[in-house]
Protein backbone atom coordinates (compact mmCIF):
# COMPACT_ATOMS: atom_id res chain seq x y z
CA UNK A 1 0.00 0.00 0.00
CA UNK A 2 2.85 2.39 0.86
CA UNK A 3 4.49 1.71 -2.50
CA UNK A 4 1.22 2.34 -4.33
CA UNK A 5 0.68 5.57 -2.38
CA UNK A 6 4.07 6.85 -3.47
CA UNK A 7 3.19 6.18 -7.10
CA UNK A 8 0.01 8.27 -6.98
CA UNK A 9 1.65 11.06 -4.98
CA UNK A 10 2.03 14.57 -6.42
CA UNK A 11 5.19 15.10 -8.46
CA UNK A 12 7.67 17.95 -8.25
CA UNK A 13 10.12 18.71 -11.06
CA UNK A 14 13.00 21.14 -11.58
CA UNK A 15 11.23 23.18 -14.23
CA UNK A 16 8.84 25.94 -13.11
CA UNK A 17 5.21 25.05 -13.62
CA UNK A 18 2.44 27.17 -15.10
CA UNK A 19 -0.75 27.74 -13.07
CA UNK A 20 -3.86 27.83 -15.30
CA UNK A 21 -5.02 30.97 -13.50
CA UNK A 22 -2.19 32.92 -15.13
CA UNK A 23 -4.41 33.60 -18.15
CA UNK A 24 -6.64 35.78 -15.96
CA UNK A 25 -3.82 38.02 -14.75
CA UNK A 26 -2.97 41.45 -16.07
CA UNK A 27 0.43 42.10 -17.58
CA UNK A 28 3.03 43.23 -15.05
CA UNK A 29 4.64 46.59 -15.77
CA UNK A 30 7.88 45.49 -14.05
CA UNK A 31 10.68 44.59 -16.45
CA UNK A 32 13.88 43.18 -14.93
CA UNK A 33 17.30 43.18 -16.57
CA UNK A 34 17.88 42.48 -19.44
CA UNK A 35 14.29 42.84 -20.65
CA UNK A 36 14.41 46.55 -19.81
CA UNK A 37 17.39 47.17 -22.10
CA UNK A 38 17.11 48.53 -25.64
CA UNK A 39 19.93 46.23 -26.75
CA UNK A 40 18.09 43.09 -25.58
CA UNK A 41 16.85 40.54 -28.11
CA UNK A 42 14.71 37.47 -27.41
CA UNK A 43 14.98 34.21 -29.35
CA UNK A 44 13.33 30.83 -28.89
CA UNK A 45 16.43 29.33 -27.25
CA UNK A 46 19.47 30.81 -25.54
CA UNK A 47 21.77 28.85 -27.86
CA UNK A 48 20.24 30.68 -30.83
CA UNK A 49 20.81 33.97 -29.04
CA UNK A 50 24.48 33.05 -28.48
CA UNK A 51 25.01 32.23 -32.16
CA UNK A 52 23.32 35.43 -33.33
CA UNK A 53 25.16 37.64 -30.84
CA UNK A 54 28.54 36.15 -31.80
CA UNK A 55 27.83 36.95 -35.43
CA UNK A 56 26.86 40.52 -34.52
CA UNK A 57 30.10 40.92 -32.54
CA UNK A 58 32.10 39.71 -35.57
CA UNK A 59 33.29 36.63 -33.71
CA UNK A 60 33.86 33.68 -36.00
CA UNK A 61 36.41 31.76 -38.03
CA UNK A 62 39.92 32.09 -36.64
CA UNK A 63 38.72 33.36 -33.26
CA UNK A 64 39.02 31.39 -30.03
CA UNK A 65 36.90 31.56 -26.87
CA UNK A 66 37.90 30.22 -23.45
CA UNK A 67 35.06 28.05 -22.10
CA UNK A 68 34.74 26.21 -18.76
CA UNK A 69 34.95 22.43 -18.94
CA UNK A 70 31.89 22.31 -16.68
CA UNK A 71 29.17 23.28 -19.15
CA UNK A 72 25.89 22.09 -20.65
CA UNK A 73 27.09 21.61 -24.22
CA UNK A 74 24.44 23.50 -26.17
CA UNK A 75 26.26 26.78 -25.55
CA UNK A 76 29.50 25.23 -26.82
CA UNK A 77 27.74 23.92 -29.92
CA UNK A 78 26.37 27.41 -30.60
CA UNK A 79 29.90 28.83 -30.39
CA UNK A 80 31.24 26.11 -32.69
CA UNK A 81 28.39 26.61 -35.17
CA UNK A 82 29.23 30.33 -35.17
CA UNK A 83 32.72 29.40 -36.38
CA UNK A 84 34.70 29.84 -33.17
CA UNK A 85 37.38 27.55 -31.81
CA UNK A 86 36.88 26.49 -28.20
CA UNK A 87 39.65 26.17 -25.62
CA UNK A 88 38.57 24.64 -22.33
CA UNK A 89 39.64 25.71 -18.88
CA UNK A 90 39.08 23.97 -15.55
CA UNK A 91 37.17 25.86 -12.89
CA UNK A 92 38.75 26.14 -9.47
CA UNK A 93 37.43 24.70 -6.22
CA UNK A 94 35.06 27.67 -5.86
CA UNK A 95 33.63 26.95 -9.36
CA UNK A 96 35.30 30.10 -10.72
CA UNK A 97 37.85 30.67 -13.48
CA UNK A 98 41.44 30.65 -12.25
CA UNK A 99 43.83 33.28 -13.60
CA UNK A 100 46.76 30.89 -13.27
CA UNK A 101 44.91 28.37 -15.45
CA UNK A 102 43.72 30.94 -17.99
CA UNK A 103 46.97 32.77 -18.69
CA UNK A 104 48.76 29.86 -20.47
CA UNK A 105 45.74 29.52 -22.77
CA UNK A 106 46.00 33.05 -24.09
CA UNK A 107 47.35 33.71 -27.58
CA UNK A 108 46.66 36.12 -30.41
CA UNK A 109 43.57 34.15 -31.49
CA UNK A 110 41.78 34.25 -28.12
CA UNK A 111 39.06 36.88 -28.35
CA UNK A 112 36.66 36.10 -25.48
CA UNK A 113 36.21 34.57 -22.03
CA UNK A 114 33.02 32.59 -21.40
CA UNK A 115 31.82 32.89 -17.78
CA UNK A 116 28.99 30.72 -16.38
CA UNK A 117 26.92 31.73 -13.35
CA UNK A 118 26.16 28.25 -12.00
CA UNK A 119 22.72 27.57 -10.48
CA UNK A 120 21.99 31.27 -10.21
CA UNK A 121 25.01 31.94 -7.97
CA UNK A 122 26.74 35.12 -9.18
CA UNK A 123 30.34 35.14 -10.32
CA UNK A 124 32.42 38.31 -9.95
CA UNK A 125 31.43 39.92 -13.23
CA UNK A 126 33.12 43.23 -12.41
CA UNK A 127 36.47 41.52 -11.80
CA UNK A 128 36.32 39.46 -14.97
CA UNK A 129 35.21 42.43 -17.07
CA UNK A 130 38.32 44.33 -15.96
CA UNK A 131 40.45 41.22 -16.52
CA UNK A 132 39.11 40.98 -20.08
CA UNK A 133 39.45 44.72 -20.74
CA UNK A 134 43.08 44.61 -19.64
CA UNK A 135 43.73 41.91 -22.26
CA UNK A 136 41.48 43.28 -25.01
CA UNK A 137 39.08 40.35 -24.68
CA UNK A 138 35.29 40.19 -24.77
CA UNK A 139 33.46 38.91 -21.69
CA UNK A 140 30.53 36.60 -22.43
CA UNK A 141 28.33 36.01 -19.38
CA UNK A 142 26.17 32.89 -19.36
CA UNK A 143 23.28 33.65 -17.01
CA UNK A 144 21.04 30.89 -18.38
CA UNK A 145 20.43 29.72 -14.80
CA UNK A 146 20.73 33.19 -13.26
CA UNK A 147 17.88 35.34 -14.58
CA UNK A 148 16.94 37.79 -11.75
CA UNK A 149 20.25 37.26 -9.92
CA UNK A 150 22.18 40.33 -8.77
CA UNK A 151 25.58 40.93 -7.18
CA UNK A 152 26.09 44.08 -5.12
CA UNK A 153 22.73 45.30 -6.49
CA UNK A 154 23.97 44.97 -10.09
CA UNK A 155 22.17 42.44 -12.32
CA UNK A 156 24.19 39.45 -13.41
CA UNK A 157 25.10 39.95 -17.06
CA UNK A 158 25.45 43.72 -16.81
CA UNK A 159 29.25 43.57 -16.96
CA UNK A 160 29.49 41.37 -20.04
CA UNK A 161 30.04 42.61 -23.55
CA UNK A 162 27.36 39.99 -24.16
CA UNK A 163 25.14 38.06 -21.74
CA UNK A 164 22.57 35.33 -22.30
CA UNK A 165 19.56 34.24 -20.20
CA UNK A 166 17.10 31.31 -20.31
CA UNK A 167 13.74 32.81 -19.38
CA UNK A 168 11.95 29.45 -19.31
CA UNK A 169 14.26 28.20 -16.55
CA UNK A 170 12.80 30.83 -14.23
CA UNK A 171 9.20 31.04 -15.45
CA UNK A 172 6.91 28.33 -16.81
CA UNK A 173 6.81 29.51 -20.41
CA UNK A 174 7.37 27.19 -23.39
CA UNK A 175 10.64 28.83 -24.51
CA UNK A 176 12.57 32.09 -24.53
CA UNK A 177 16.27 32.95 -24.59
CA UNK A 178 17.34 36.57 -24.12
CA UNK A 179 20.65 38.17 -25.04
CA UNK A 180 21.97 41.63 -24.26
CA UNK A 181 25.02 42.85 -26.14
CA UNK A 182 27.10 45.94 -26.86
CA UNK A 183 26.35 45.18 -30.50
CA UNK A 184 22.95 43.47 -30.52
CA UNK A 185 21.91 41.13 -33.31
CA UNK A 186 18.88 41.70 -35.47
CA UNK A 187 15.64 40.37 -33.94
CA UNK A 188 14.71 36.89 -35.21
CA UNK A 189 12.69 37.01 -38.41
CA UNK A 190 10.96 33.64 -38.70
CA UNK A 191 7.28 33.25 -37.93
CA UNK A 192 6.72 32.39 -34.28
CA UNK A 193 5.32 28.97 -33.43
CA UNK A 194 2.26 28.85 -31.21
CA UNK A 195 3.91 27.03 -28.30
CA UNK A 196 0.45 25.84 -27.33
CA UNK A 197 1.29 22.19 -26.63
CA UNK A 198 4.34 23.06 -24.56
CA UNK A 199 2.16 25.49 -22.60
CA UNK A 200 -0.35 22.71 -21.93
CA UNK A 201 2.45 20.47 -20.65
CA UNK A 202 3.53 23.18 -18.21
CA UNK A 203 -0.08 23.42 -17.02
CA UNK A 204 -0.18 19.64 -16.55
CA UNK A 205 3.05 19.79 -14.57
CA UNK A 206 1.43 22.35 -12.26
CA UNK A 207 -1.58 20.08 -11.79
CA UNK A 208 0.74 17.14 -11.09
CA UNK A 209 2.13 19.00 -8.06
CA UNK A 210 -1.36 19.06 -6.60
CA UNK A 211 -3.16 16.01 -7.96
CA UNK A 212 -1.67 12.57 -7.45
CA UNK A 213 -3.75 11.16 -10.30
CA UNK A 214 -1.74 13.16 -12.83
CA UNK A 215 1.46 11.99 -11.17
CA UNK A 216 0.15 8.42 -11.41
CA UNK A 217 -0.40 8.83 -15.16
CA UNK A 218 3.15 10.16 -15.47
CA UNK A 219 4.44 7.09 -13.63
CA UNK A 220 2.59 4.85 -16.10
CA UNK A 221 3.99 6.46 -19.24
CA UNK A 222 7.51 7.05 -17.89
CA UNK A 223 8.78 3.52 -18.69
CA UNK A 224 7.59 3.87 -22.28
CA UNK A 225 9.34 7.22 -22.60
CA UNK A 226 12.54 5.76 -21.13
CA UNK A 227 12.38 2.83 -23.57
CA UNK A 228 11.92 5.19 -26.51
CA UNK A 229 14.92 7.26 -25.42
CA UNK A 230 17.09 4.15 -25.12
CA UNK A 231 15.96 2.90 -28.52
CA UNK A 232 16.65 6.27 -30.13
CA UNK A 233 19.78 7.05 -28.17
CA UNK A 234 21.27 10.39 -29.22
CA UNK A 235 23.22 11.61 -26.19
CA UNK A 236 24.04 14.91 -27.84
CA UNK A 237 20.61 15.64 -29.33
CA UNK A 238 20.07 18.14 -26.50
CA UNK A 239 22.73 20.32 -28.13
CA UNK A 240 20.78 20.77 -31.38
CA UNK A 241 20.51 24.48 -32.11
CA UNK A 242 17.64 24.62 -34.56
CA UNK A 243 17.24 27.67 -36.77
CA UNK A 244 19.01 30.61 -35.07
CA UNK A 245 16.45 32.98 -36.55
CA UNK A 246 13.61 31.50 -34.45
CA UNK A 247 11.65 33.91 -32.22
CA UNK A 248 9.98 32.93 -28.94
CA UNK A 249 6.63 31.22 -29.29
CA UNK A 250 3.37 33.16 -29.28
CA UNK A 251 2.45 31.67 -25.90
CA UNK A 252 5.77 32.67 -24.34
CA UNK A 253 5.45 36.25 -25.55
CA UNK A 254 1.90 36.40 -24.24
CA UNK A 255 2.51 34.78 -20.85
CA UNK A 256 5.87 36.20 -19.77
CA UNK A 257 4.51 39.71 -18.97
CA UNK A 258 1.88 38.07 -16.75
CA UNK A 259 4.45 35.92 -14.93
CA UNK A 260 7.13 38.52 -14.24
CA UNK A 261 7.07 39.26 -10.52
CA UNK A 262 9.42 40.99 -8.11
CA UNK A 263 8.69 38.27 -5.54
CA UNK A 264 10.07 35.44 -7.68
CA UNK A 265 13.66 35.65 -6.46
CA UNK A 266 12.58 35.87 -2.82
CA UNK A 267 10.38 32.77 -3.12
CA UNK A 268 13.18 30.79 -4.76
CA UNK A 269 15.61 31.93 -2.07
CA UNK A 270 13.18 30.90 0.68
CA UNK A 271 12.78 27.43 -0.84
CA UNK A 272 16.54 27.05 -1.24
CA UNK A 273 17.16 28.10 2.36
CA UNK A 274 14.52 25.66 3.60
CA UNK A 275 16.32 22.78 1.89
CA UNK A 276 19.68 24.10 3.05
CA UNK A 277 18.48 24.12 6.66
CA UNK A 278 17.52 20.44 6.53
CA UNK A 279 19.90 18.95 3.96
CA UNK A 280 23.09 20.92 4.57
CA UNK A 281 25.15 17.78 5.06
CA UNK A 282 24.64 16.76 1.43
CA UNK A 283 25.27 20.10 -0.26
CA UNK A 284 28.53 20.76 -2.14
CA UNK A 285 30.37 23.30 -0.04
CA UNK A 286 30.38 25.82 -2.91
CA UNK A 287 26.59 26.03 -2.53
CA UNK A 288 26.37 25.73 1.26
CA UNK A 289 25.81 29.48 1.56
CA UNK A 290 23.26 31.44 -0.48
CA UNK A 291 24.86 34.78 -1.37
CA UNK A 292 22.89 38.00 -1.25
CA UNK A 293 21.13 38.64 -4.55
CA UNK A 294 21.23 35.06 -5.84
CA UNK A 295 18.08 33.75 -7.52
CA UNK A 296 18.73 29.99 -7.36
CA UNK A 297 17.73 27.80 -10.27
CA UNK A 298 17.90 24.56 -8.26
CA UNK A 299 19.26 23.01 -5.07
CA UNK A 300 22.35 20.79 -5.48
CA UNK A 301 23.05 17.51 -3.68
CA UNK A 302 26.32 15.62 -3.79
CA UNK A 303 25.90 11.82 -3.65
CA UNK A 304 27.99 8.77 -4.48
CA UNK A 305 25.67 7.38 -7.16
CA UNK A 306 23.60 10.22 -8.57
CA UNK A 307 21.78 8.09 -11.15
CA UNK A 308 20.57 5.61 -8.54
CA UNK A 309 19.65 8.36 -6.11
CA UNK A 310 17.57 10.11 -8.77
CA UNK A 311 15.73 6.89 -9.50
CA UNK A 312 14.90 6.46 -5.82
CA UNK A 313 13.68 10.05 -5.60
CA UNK A 314 11.56 9.59 -8.71
CA UNK A 315 9.70 6.71 -7.08
CA UNK A 316 8.76 9.18 -4.34
CA UNK A 317 7.50 11.82 -6.75
CA UNK A 318 10.61 14.03 -6.81
CA UNK A 319 11.93 14.53 -10.35
CA UNK A 320 15.46 15.75 -9.78
CA UNK A 321 18.02 16.39 -12.47
CA UNK A 322 21.58 15.24 -13.07
CA UNK A 323 23.24 18.32 -14.46
CA UNK A 324 25.15 18.26 -17.69
CA UNK A 325 25.96 14.54 -17.66
CA UNK A 326 26.82 14.70 -21.38
CA UNK A 327 29.43 17.41 -22.07
CA UNK A 328 30.09 18.68 -25.56
CA UNK A 329 31.80 15.88 -27.54
CA UNK A 330 34.83 18.11 -28.15
CA UNK A 331 35.69 18.10 -24.43
CA UNK A 332 38.54 15.75 -23.39
CA UNK A 333 36.72 14.68 -20.22
CA UNK A 334 39.69 12.99 -18.54
CA UNK A 335 41.71 16.21 -18.66
CA UNK A 336 39.26 18.00 -16.35
CA UNK A 337 38.70 15.86 -13.24
CA UNK A 338 36.85 18.47 -11.18
CA UNK A 339 34.28 19.03 -13.91
CA UNK A 340 33.89 15.29 -14.38
CA UNK A 341 33.31 14.85 -10.65
CA UNK A 342 30.57 17.48 -10.68
CA UNK A 343 28.85 15.85 -13.65
CA UNK A 344 28.81 12.43 -12.02
CA UNK A 345 28.08 13.31 -8.42
CA UNK A 346 25.98 16.48 -8.21
CA UNK A 347 22.23 16.37 -8.84
CA UNK A 348 19.62 19.07 -8.41
CA UNK A 349 16.28 19.42 -6.63
CA UNK A 350 13.48 21.88 -7.46
CA UNK A 351 13.16 25.23 -5.67
CA UNK A 352 10.96 27.14 -8.12
CA UNK A 353 8.47 29.75 -6.98
CA UNK A 354 5.32 27.65 -7.48
CA UNK A 355 6.38 25.26 -4.70
CA UNK A 356 4.94 25.74 -1.21
CA UNK A 357 6.55 25.04 2.15
CA UNK A 358 4.51 21.85 2.31
CA UNK A 359 6.00 20.81 -1.02
CA UNK A 360 9.50 21.55 0.23
CA UNK A 361 8.87 19.45 3.32
CA UNK A 362 7.86 16.56 1.10
CA UNK A 363 11.10 16.95 -0.87
CA UNK A 364 13.15 16.91 2.34
CA UNK A 365 11.43 13.77 3.57
CA UNK A 366 11.96 12.03 0.24
CA UNK A 367 15.67 12.85 0.29
CA UNK A 368 15.99 11.59 3.85
CA UNK A 369 14.25 8.34 2.97
CA UNK A 370 16.50 7.83 -0.05
CA UNK A 371 19.64 8.57 1.92
CA UNK A 372 18.72 6.56 5.02
CA UNK A 373 21.66 4.23 4.41
CA UNK A 374 24.16 7.09 4.09
CA UNK A 375 26.23 8.22 7.08
CA UNK A 376 24.89 11.77 6.95
CA UNK A 377 23.06 13.59 9.73
CA UNK A 378 20.24 15.99 8.96
CA UNK A 379 18.52 18.71 10.89
CA UNK A 380 15.17 17.60 12.25
CA UNK A 381 12.20 18.32 10.03
CA UNK A 382 9.26 19.73 11.92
Amino acid sequence: MKKFSSVIAPRFAIWPTLPPSIHLKEDNAWLPFPLNQENCRIFSRARQAIWSACKALDLGSGDTVLVPAYHHGSEVEALVQAGLTVKYYEINDALEPDEVTLLPLLDENVKALYLIHYLGFPQDGAFWRKWCDDRNLLLIEDAAQAFLTTKDDTPVGAFGHMAVFCLYKTYGIPDGGAVVSIKPPQPPQLRAESGYWRMVKRHLNWIATRRGEVGFFHALVKPAIAWWKRTNDRPHAEFDMGNPDTPPSVMSSKLLPKLLCQETARKRRNNYEFLLEHLAGMVPRQFAYLPEGACPFAFPLEVQDAQQFLARLRRRGILGLLFWINPHPSLPVEDFPRSRFLRERVLALPVHQELTERDMLRIVRAVRECSASLPTQFAAVV
